[in-house]
């Protein structure tokens, strides 16, 4: 049955292509007051004034009135690690990339049932879809079959698409038999290592549907991440860079996010090639002698089917290079606050003609999931406007993670949209 829904003001983008630019991020928002959104079977047929849509025909239509509100289009959280949810608030804040790396390492490897991962992640899951998002790019690496099972599952229960861009990611230099079976097909997409079976934790049953969605599967909607270029080898990433772009899919990969990161690789020495050095680089391993962005261009990483996250650390010329490139770039302001690693130069990269989106990181750098908190913290941190944010977390995002049916409201796209907080709202 068709729907229809009503809202005081409707920021559709309809019509707007990704924006590259500061002028086009700043852009007045393409807006419809008193609007309707009509949808059948989750896809939208048109976007219309509530005054032409009263005189139409209403034969077998449900009508829902939202209200006094503004509507924007679902919003994309391009970059989260789900399956760390459960290690909330247990890592160090504020005192630089070492410390925070030094907290979370240990817990990484503590055993956790399935059961409290499933808590965790439905909870970060409720989390994002309170806040309007429709979509997240999510890096994992040790369940990705459960947070893709729990993710299937609260979608169907919302009778909402699919939610997630899954990025298995290579960590290591030793190689990853997940990432070379996948690079053959597509990223394998389970078992996890804890196995199929519907366990059970402290005597609570794992929930029947997520079990029974545990089966090995290879996913479209997935692909491979990097985790960087001081802990992934080399190689890994290369092939995987190649193997992303000649699919079409997206190759994610945090870059220049500390300067730790860029005296790593410059010189080999400091706190982060402390900590590597003694359990991950191999024993031959030598400092490229150049910081993150231009190491990615040596390698070849950098194209337009790349998402780099964070880019904090980028001079003049690493924006350039980002810019020529074509690199989409996901910056997380509120995680770069919490781990205490500097402030994006978001101006400068939206003056060059980067594409940036946003994304809240995990909950391991992060004190939510909130994108519409992201957003806010991209006004404020970055100086960006309000319009520059909701296109960064709307249509900007879609484009990045390659979702053609999200970003806008438009007829043909998805009939998924989020409702703006008063306040921010108030600005656009």
């Amino acid at each position: 049955m068709p729907e229809a829904f009503r809202a005081r003001r409707i920021f559709s983008l309809a019509g707007e292509a990704p924006a590259r630019s500061r002028s086009a991020l700043d852009a007045p928002l393409t807006a419809l007051d008193d609007g309707v959104v009509i949808a059948r079977s989750g896809i939208i047929e048109s976007v219309e004034p509530y005054s032409l849509f009263r005189r139409g025909k209403k034969n077998g239509l449900r009508f829902h009135d939202l209200g006094d509100v503004c509507v924007a289009p679902g919003l994309i959280n391009a970059h989260c690690h789900l399956e760390l949810s459960h290690l909330a608030g247990k890592t160090a804040r504020g005192q630089g990339f070492p410390a925070w790396l030094r907290s979370l390492v240990p817990l990484i490897k503590q055993p956790t049932s399935r059961h409290d991962l499933e808590l965790a992640v439905t909870g970060a899951l409720e989390q994002l879809f309170a806040a309007g998002v429709a979509h997240v790019g999510d890096v994992g690496s040790r369940f990705p079959a459960l947070v893709s099972a729990i993710a299937e599952s609260a979608a169907a229960d919302r009778g909402a698409p699919y939610p997630l861009t899954h990025f298995l990611e290579s960590f290591g230099f030793e190689g990853d038999r997940r990432i070379e079976r996948g690079l053959s097909d597509g990223p394998a997409f389970g078992p996890d290592q804890a196995g199929e079976a519907p366990a059970t934790a402290s005597g609570v049953p794992f929930m029947p549907r997520v079990a029974s969605l545990m089966t090995g599967r290879r996913r479209a909607d997935s692909s491979i991440a990097g985790h960087a270029l001081y802990s992934t080898g080399p190689e890994t990433l290369r092939t995987a860079s190649y193997w992303s772009w000649e699919r079409g899919r997206v190759f994610s990969l945090h870059l220049a996010e500390s300067e730790d990161e860029d005296q790593c690789l410059r010189d080999g020495r400091g706190a982060l090639f402390d900590i590597f050095n003694e359990a991950v680089l191999p024993a031959d391993w030598k400092a490229p002698g150049f910081g993150p962005v231009r190491y990615a261009a040596e390698l070849h990483l950098l194209c337009p089917y790349t998402l780099a996250v964070h880019c904090v650390h980028c001079s003049p010329e690493d924006i350039e290079r980002l810019a020529l490139n074509g690199v989409n770039v996901c910056l997380c302001p509120r995680s770069n606050v919490y781990i205490g690693v500097g402030t994006a130069p978001a101006g400068a990269m939206a003056e060059a003609g980067v594409l940036l989106c946003l994304g809240t990181d995990g909950l391991t750098s992060n004190n939510d999931l909130n994108m519409q908190a992201e957003m806010a913290a991209a006004v404020n941190v970055y100086g960006l406007s309000p319009r520059a944010a909701l296109r960064m977390a709307s249509l900007n995002g879609a484009y990045a993670l390659g979702l053609p049916r999200l970003g806008a409201l438009a007829p043909g796209a998805a009939a998924v949209f989020s409702l703006l907080d008063s306040d921010y709202a108030g600005e656009l």
